[in-house]
C-alpha cells in the first residue's frame, strides 16, 4: 500500500486570521442569542417606519420649500446661513436641518422620497443608540422597556415618517442631556463638545428647545455646587459654549449682518405679542398636562385623571431610593417635569411636535417604573396589561398597514408636470387660492423639472400666471390677493383639473 503524505506550509498569520474569524462568528452568534428580543424589536421599529413610506409620506408646501432650499444646497446654488420660520414672531432657525438632510436628497436623485427616509433613518438610529445609552448607564431591563415604548409610540412612528425639522427633536434633545451628564462627570473634553453641539442642533430643530438650559442649569445647582468652580469643571463648562457657539454661528452671523433682526424678534414674541399669558396658569397647567398624556398614549383621559398621575409620578420618584442613585435619570425627570411646567407659562397651541424635548425622557421615566414593578408576579402581569393597552391604543393610528396611502409626492410632480406642459413663458407666477394654501410642493417640482417659477414674494411682472385653485371655483381675475391683482390687462387662456386642483392660466391681453 503507497502512501503519499503532502506537507502544507500555513503561515502563522493566516492561522491567526481564521482564529479570529471564527472567534468573531461565535460573538456574533452568541450576541445574536442573547438578544433575540431586541433584535426583533429593532426590526418591527424599522418596519413601523418604512413601510409604504412613498404613499403615506406627507409633501405639502412646507416640505417643498425646505426641498427647494435643500435642492439648492446639493446642486450648490446656495448655502443659507437661516433654517426655517417659527409659526410666531418670524423667528429664524438655524440652517441644521437642511444640511443634514441634503445628503439623503443627492441620494435618492433629488426625489423628495430621500428627505423623508433620511428622517426615517436617524428616527431608527437614534432609537438604537438611545437604547444602548439606557441599558449602558441603568440596566437591561429598563432598557427593554424602554425599547418597547419608543418602537410602538405612534408619535414617534408618525414623526418619522416625513421631512420637518422638529421631528428629529426627541432623538437630539434626548442626545443632549446625556452628553451633559457625560461632560460633567468624565473628564474627556470630547463630552463637552458633542454637548454643546447637540445643544445647539436641538435649539435649531426648534426653538422650544431652549427649555433644555432649565434642566442643565438646575442640575448644576443641584448636584455640582462644589465641582462647578472647579478649574477643570469650568474649562469643560467654556469647551461646551464655544462648541456651541461653533455649530450656531451661521445663525449668529446672519443676526450680526442683518442688526440683530432674528433677536430683536425674539424679544418681541415676550413683549409685544404676549407669549407670557396673563389668564390663568392654573388652566394651562391642566391643559398642557393632558394634552401631552393624550398624544403620548393616544387615550383621551379626563384633565383630572392626567394631572393625578402626574404628582403620583413626582411623588413616586421622591420616594424611590433607587431614583436618588442614577443621575442619567434624574437629569431626564428634570428635563420632562420642568418643561411640563415652564411650557405652561407660554400662551400657545398644545401641538403634538411641541412637546418633542421631552417624550425620550417620559418614556425612560415609564421603563423606569415598568422595571421597579416587575420584580413582583402580580405586578408583572400589571406591567404586561398596560403595556399591551399602550400597543393596541397606539396601533390604531397605523394607517399604514390597513389603508392606501394619499401619495403626495406624485401628486405635487403631476400637477407640476401639467403646467410645464403648456410650456409656461419665463417669467411666470404661480399663486394659490385660496391664501391659506402652499404650492411649495408644486414648485419643487417646477423647479427641478427645469421651469423655475419667480418667487412668491417677488414683485417682477410675469409673462403669465397660473392659479392653483384648491375650492370648488375660484374667481380668476377678480381675486383680490395681490399676484393676480398686480397681473394687469388679464385674460385666461386656458383652464383644466389635474387631480384635486383646477388650474387657470392667465396671460395679458392684447
Amino acid at each position: 500500500m503507497l502512501v503519499i503524505t503532502i506537507k502544507v506550509k500555513v503561515k502563522p498569520g493566516i492561522v491567526l486570521y481564521l482564529v479570529k474569524y471564527s472567534n468573531m462568528r461565535l460573538n456574533i452568534k452568541n450576541i445574536v442569542a442573547k438578544n433575540k428580543l431586541v433584535i426583533l424589536l429593532i426590526l418591527i421599529g424599522i418596519f413601523l417606519r418604512l413601510h409604504k413610506l412613498d404613499e403615506f409620506v406627507t409633501f405639502l408646501g412646507d416640505q417643498g420649500r425646505d426641498a427647494i432650499i435643500i435642492k439648492r444646497i446639493v446642486t450648490f446654488e446656495h448655502f443659507p446661513a437661516i433654517g426655517p420660520i417659527s409659526s410666531i414672531g418670524q423667528v429664524f432657525l438655524g440652517p441644521f436641518f437642511y444640511y443634514l438632510m441634503a445628503p439623503f436628497l443627492l441620494l435618492f436623485n433629488l426625489n423628495p422620497l430621500g428627505l423623508a427616509f433620511g428622517t426615517a433613518f436617524f428616527s431608527i438610529i437614534g432609537l438604537i443608540i438611545a437604547y444602548l445609552i439606557v441599558k449602558k448607564e441603568l440596566n437591561k431591563r429598563i432598557a427593554l422597556f424602554f425599547l418597547i415604548l419608543v418602537v410602538f409610540s405612534s408619535i414617534q412612528i408618525d414623526s418619522s415618517r416625513f421631512a420637518w425639522n422638529p421631528n428629529l427633536l426627541p432623538i437630539f434633545s434626548f442626545f443632549s442631556l446625556y452628553f451633559l451628564y457625560q461632560a460633567i462627570y468624565s473628564k474627556k473634553y470630547l463630552w463637552s463638545i458633542l454637548f454643546g453641539a447637540f445643544l445647539s442642533f436641538s435649539i435649531q430643530l426648534h426653538y422650544l428647545a431652549m427649555f433644555l438650559l432649565i434642566p442643565v442649569l438646575i442640575f448644576f445647582i443641584l448636584h455640582d455646587r462644589k465641582k462647578i468652580f472647579q478649574v477643570g469643571c469650568l474649562k469643560r463648562i467654556f469647551v461646551s459654549f464655544l462648541s456651541f457657539l461653533l455649530f450656531s454661528s451661521p445663525l449668529i452671523i446672519f443676526d450680526l449682518k442683518h442688526n440683530f433682526l432674528n433677536s430683536k424678534n425674539l424679544i418681541k414674541i415676550f413683549t409685544e405679542q404676549k407669549v407670557i399669558a396673563s389668564s390663568s396658569f392654573l388652566d394651562r397647567f391642566f391643559t398642557t398636562i393632558n394634552s401631552f398624556f393624550s398624544y403620548i398614549l393616544k387615550i383621551n383621559l379626563p384633565p383630572y385623571l392626567t394631572l393625578f398621575i402626574f404628582f403620583v409620578l413626582i411623588y413616586y420618584f421622591f420616594k424611590n431610593k433607587s431614583f436618588y442613585k442614577n443621575l442619567f435619570l434624574q437629569l431626564n425627570f428634570l428635563n420632562f417635569f420642568l418643561y411640563m411646567f415652564f411650557f405652561s407659562l407660554l400662551n400657545s397651541y398644545r401641538y403634538p411636535h411641541y412637546y418633542g424635548q421631552i417624550y425620550l425622557s417620559f418614556f425612560l421615566i415609564l421603563a423606569f417604573i415598568f422595571a421597579q414593578w416587575n420584580k413582583h408576579r402580580w405586578s408583572k402581569f400589571i406591567t404586561l396589561f398596560l403595556l399591551i393597552i399602550f400597543i393596541i391604543f397606539n396601533g390604531r393610528n397605523y394607517i399604514f398597514l390597513f389603508k392606501e396611502g394619499n401619495r403626495q409626492i406624485w401628486r405635487a410632480k403631476i400637477v407640476a408636470q401639467s403646467i410645464i406642459e403648456k410650456n409656461p413663458q419665463i417669467p411666470y407666477q404661480v399663486v394659490p387660492i385660496p391664501y391659506t394654501e402652499m404650492d411649495g410642493h408644486i414648485r419643487y417640482f417646477l423647479e427641478i423639472l427645469g421651469k423655475r417659477p419667480l418667487s412668491e414674494a417677488n414683485a417682477d411682472r410675469p409673462k403669465e400666471l397660473y392659479i392653483l385653485c384648491y375650492e370648488k371655483d375660484c374667481d380668476a381675475l377678480n381675486h383680490p390677493q395681490w399676484q393676480i391683482a398686480a397681473f394687469k390687462n388679464k385674460k385666461v387662456d386656458k383652464i383644466w383639473k389635474i387631480d384635486r386642483v383646477k388650474i387657470y392660466k392667465l396671460v395679458h391681453g392684447k
